[in-house]
């Protein structure tokens, strides 16, 4: 294992490289603008963290899928499989890799980021350790879930897909529990109490991602100590600190995808490799779901309306929302034959529609 370990890492340097460098790059354009006030010689500068936001994002699923794409092809699987390792520290050594590239990289564009800004006396560098420690741990969970998604498809394309599902699925499930429950609590106030209600939950639908972009915001504000600055002129509310629940359940949420992931990838049959994606981790739930949540805002918005013109609109609606089933269902079997759990899918989100205006019409009236 230690033997095919650095002969991986050395196989795979040149992407370490190219991404440690990129991260850097943009993080010395970024982390400092100077700023000058109107008529004032006085010059401050404005932290942005935002490149490692943006790096947390994206970088973590471009690696899971580079370091498993791999195994998607049934014709290197022998070759891959034959090598005197097991299948589960195959997983490890290549998963290993990743996140220790990750980390790597993100550590070099925290290095920038602190000469940069220890230049401007003026600013508080030292926030940039916490905020490293919470920038890598966001991006591990993040990495941890993606790779499970990524495995649990047999094709490159479905695994990028079910990667996406990482953002789509929390946040339109969470959609359609806020609507009800807004509906249910609220009533007639409706739509007016749609958006601030989800700041007094515990819970939102982005996950990872609001952490990630919460982090990035407060550190950026707490470095900012120059007196010309938009939190101390009221202009821009201080970020919130974390819902510790949230980070709680997505903790725990990352460690069970990273345990799912090691069994998936150990007992994957070889001949299901290339061919149709068949997890409930992906299309299965993911279409359901996603369409489920679009009729759920369609029956919330007639059921807000209570007029005739709204109750049209709404219906005709629904006509891109299927046509949009239809080809994702076509994209999910690569053709139109529809096997029998899709067509009840499909049937019971026709049936979900008025189950919902109906509710939200005896909620809001």
């Amino acid at each position: 294992m230690g033997k095919y370990f650095l002969y991986h890492m050395r196989k795979t340097v040149i992407r370490f490289i190219v991404m440690a460098l990129f991260l850097g790059v943009i993080v010395n354009m970024t982390a400092v603008a100077e700023r000058t006030v109107y008529n004032s010689s006085a010059t401050y500068y404005n932290v942005s963290l935002a490149a490692f936001a943006a790096f947390s994002l994206f970088a973590p699923a471009i690696v899971a899928g580079l370091e498993f794409a791999q195994f998607m092809n049934r014709r290197n699987l022998d070759t891959w499989y034959s090598l005197p390792i097991s299948r589960t520290d195959l997983f490890i050594v290549h998963f290993l890799n990743g996140a220790i590239q990750l980390t790597v990289s993100l550590f070099l564009g925290v290095i920038v980021a602190f000469i940069r800004i220890a230049i401007c006396s003026v600013l508080e560098v030292s926030h940039l350790w916490m905020f490293f420690a919470i920038i890598w741990a966001l991006t591990m969970f993040l990495y941890m879930v993606v790779t499970f998604l990524f495995v649990c498809a047999n094709n490159v394309f479905d695994g990028c897909i079910f990667m996406f599902g990482s953002v789509l699925f929390p946040a339109e499930l969470y959609s359609i529990f806020l609507r009800f429950y807004i509906a249910f609590r609220y009533g007639s106030t409706r739509y007016a109490v749609l958006y601030d209600t989800g700041r007094e939950l515990p819970f939102d639908g982005f996950g990872i991602f609001s952490m990630l972009f919460t982090a990035t915001d407060r550190y950026g504000c707490l470095i900012n100590t120059r007196p010309y600055s938009y939190v101390t002129q009221g202009m821009m509310p201080d970020p919130a600190e974390f819902s510790m629940p949230q980070v709680l359940l997505w903790t725990m949420l990352s460690v069970a995808a990273l345990a799912g992931a090691v069994l998936v990838f150990s007992k994957k049959k070889t001949e299901n490799v290339s061919g149709l994606s068949e997890s409930w981790f992906g299309y299965r739930t993911l279409i359901p779901v996603v369409t489920a949540a679009g009729l759920c805002s369609t029956a919330y918005s007639a059921a807000m309306g209570m007029d005739r013109y709204m109750g049209v609109i709404s219906m005709l609606g629904l006509i891109p929302t299927f046509i949009g089933v239809f080809v994702a269902y076509v994209i999910y079997r690569r053709g139109v034959k529809f096997k029998l759990p899709d067509i009840l899918s499909i049937v019971g989100l026709v049936v979900f529609y008025p189950i919902c205006l109906l509710a939200f019409k005896m909620m809001m009236g």
